[in-house]
Order: structure tokens, then C-alpha cells, then sequence
């Protein structure tokens, strides 16, 4: 079977760690001559049917689909790669024998409708109740499909629903980010961190260990980088990257010698692993996804989740022993390489070729 469909929840036109991951696959599967079809749903699953939403949905619809407006612009994508704009994932049929991975909650709900003999798979990468309660995400890990999840932490959770998960740990590029700066002689007041307005990311909590640590060094440079629009009233002591480049955002990770992890919860955290690729003493909380790559005191420092003190104090300690921080960061560092893109790749493309469907 070489025929491969991906459903996305919506378009990929902001950078996403949950989309980035989706196209590495596929730009592999790619260039192993697998037929591979991205598809984008214009309306959400359970949009609201008011009048002016569905004026706004045809709107975008018809713009989007002339101008290819749902089209990544922040990832390379394989120009061998199908891509698809449908109206909604609910009316899409793929054609011919194919592998179809759902790839969110509202994804896996529409495969569900989709005939029997297309074999069916659904990637997990987050517990997913932002917009779903939590009885209809343990209700789409009873569908007939098969399950990867990447982390353990996610797979228990399917375990605990009487369903069986293949873990498949997200891997990293190591072409893309590189420990290019000695780690022993960067900047040891320069901090990076990634702004999101998603209260589940922690910027509340970053904030108040900023202000905490400034307090005591005001030496303190900090980097946010981010796909939103720069906050108002940043402290003087923070610069603002809007949508980096990667290599821009290799050089800024490099020149940071601290990145700070402020979340509630991750599925993994690629920030943290793109971190460490590049040398940065990672201090951060210990939800669950991040503790996939964080182990404290070895390769992080970690802090228990919403306690801005207990980061403060993190950061505050790597500023003022270098020690510490050069051997933390170089532990991460090495430890990072288990996780590489491609070993992970061929896990999933053989996981897609040779699962049973009832498995």
C-alpha cells in the first residue's frame, strides 16, 4: 500500500509544533515515493451554523482555495505532497486503497464515517480537551483505529481507557537546529523563551519569574519569539521575534544561554528539544510532555507547575553558576540526539504499512 492521507483540523498557515511534526513525516514519505495527501478542512467539526459564520466560512472557502492561501509558508513541504481544500473533512473521501491518519480529536471523529476498508490511524500528540470535553477525547480513543501516541504519559491514558498505543517518541532535525556557540562562552544573562497567549502555556507564570529574576539580576536579556503579534507593555528588558525564520531562530537559540519552559501541559514540547539541540540550559516545569526530554537536575532544571518562584530560582541559578549551566546544557545537548527525526520516521512509516487494523 503506498497511498498516504493525512487530516488536519485546519489550515497550516501558522507554525505549529503538532503540524511540524505531521510534515516531517510527510516530506519523508515523500521521498520514499509513497503517494501523500495533506487535507484541510475549511469548517470546523461542530461550527456554529449562525449566519454570519457560515457567510464568513463560503467567504474563506472560495478565497483560500483561489489563492492557495492554505498553503504552509513556514515549512518546506515536498512539492510531491498532494494538498487538499475541502469544504469539511465530514463530505472528503479518499479514492483507492490508503492509509488515512487522523491527526486531532475532530480528525478522528470524521475518519470514524469513512468506510471500513480504508485502514485507519490516529496520531496523538496532546490530550486534546481545549475545544472537546474529556469524555468525547476518551470517546474518539475507542474508535477503530490504530493509536500512536507520542509520549508515554499518552499512552497510558489510552491504556486506561481499555486501548492498546504505539508510542512513537516526535524525533528531531538536526540539520535545522545545531549547537553552532561554545555553550561556556555565550551571554549568561540571555534568556529565551516562546510567547503563546494560550493560558495553558504558562506566559503568566514566565512573566512573574522574569520580574522575580530581574529584581535580583538586572543584567537579564530576554528573547520571546512567536506567531502572535507582540503584547502590549513588554518590560524593557525583552526583545520581540514575530515568526522567525528557522535559521533565525537557530541563531537566536544560540545566542541564549537559558530557555525557559513556563507550560501547564504539553504533549511534548518541541521547543524544549530544539532548545537543547542548540546548547541552552533549559529550566522549566515539570508537565508531563516536557519530562519526556527533561530530566532534572541532569539535562533541566524543572519546577512544579505555575510556581513562578521555584523557576525564578532555576533561571537564578544558572545565571550565577556557570558550572551548572554549561553541564546541564551539555547534557541536554548530547541527550537530545536520541531523538532523532529519522529513526522515528522509519518507526511510523513501517508502524502505517504493516499494523493489522483491529490491532
Amino acid at each position: 500500500m503506498k497511498k498516504i492521507v493525512f487530516l488536519m483540523p485546519h489550515d497550516g498557515i501558522v507554525p505549529s509544533g503538532g503540524y511540524k511534526v505531521v510534515y516531517e513525516y510527510a516530506n519523508r514519505l515523500a521521498k520514499e515515493n509513497f503517494s501523500v495527501t495533506i487535507v484541510y478542512p475549511n469548517t470546523k467539526k461542530d461550527h456554529s451554523t449562525s449566519l454570519e459564520n457560515k457567510l464568513r466560512d463560503f467567504a474563506r472557502y472560495i478565497i483560500r482555495g483561489v489563492n492557495k492561501g492554505y498553503r504552509s509558508r513556514w515549512f518546506d513541504l515536498d512539492q510531491r505532497i498532494e494538498l487538499k481544500w475541502v469544504w469539511s473533512l465530514d463530505d472528503y473521501r479518499p479514492q483507492g486503497s490508503c492509509c488515512v491518519v487522523a491527526t486531532a480529536v475532530e480528525t478522528a471523529f470524521s475518519l470514524k464515517r469513512y468506510p471500513a476498508c480504508i485502514r485507519k490511524f490516529y496520531f496523538i500528540q496532546d490530550f486534546e480537551n481545549w475545544y472537546y470535553p474529556d469524555q468525547q477525547v476518551f470517546e474518539s480513543y475507542h474508535f477503530p483505529m490504530k493509536k500512536i501516541v507520542i509520549a508515554k504519559w499518552l499512552q497510558q491514558i489510552v491504556i486506561s481507557c481499555g486501548e492498546t498505543a504505539t508510542v512513537i517518541p516526535n524525533g528531531f532535525d538536526f540539520t535545522s537546529f545545531s549547537c553552532q556557540s561554545p555553550i561556556e562562552r555565550r551571554d549568561k544573562y540571555t534568556i529565551i523563551c516562546m510567547y503563546h497567549i494560550d493560558k495553558r502555556k504558562g506566559m503568566d507564570v514566565a512573566f512573574k519569574a522574569f520580574a522575580r529574576v530581574y529584581s535580583r539580576i538586572p543584567q537579564i536579556k530576554v528573547i520571546l519569539f512567536s506567531v502572535y503579534d507582540r503584547p502590549n507593555d513588554l518590560p524593557g528588558y525583552c526583545d520581540f521575534i514575530k515568526q522567525p525564520t528557522v535559521s533565525l531562530l537557530n541563531q537566536l537559540y544560540n545566542k541564549a544561554s537559558i530557555y525557559v519552559g513556563p507550560s501547564h501541559v504539553e504533549g511534548w514540547g518541541l521547543t524544549v528539544g530544539e532548545a537543547m539541540q542548540c546548547g541552552c540550559a533549559v529550566a522549566c516545569t515539570d508537565n508531563k510532555g516536557y519530562l519526556e526530554m527533561a530530566r532534572d537536575e541532569e539535562t533541566a532544571l524543572t519546577s512544579p507547575i505555575g510556581d513562578a518562584e521555584s523557576l525564578a530560582e532555576n533561571i537564578i541559578r544558572f545565571i550565577e553558576d556557570d558550572a551548572l549551566r554549561v553541564r546541564i546544557a551539555s547534557n541536554g545537548e548530547s541527550f537530545i540526539h536520541n531523538c532523532d527525526i529519522d529513526s522515528s520516521y522509519v518507526r511510523f512509516r513501517n508502524l502505517l504499512m504493516t499494523a493489522n487494523q483491529n490491532d
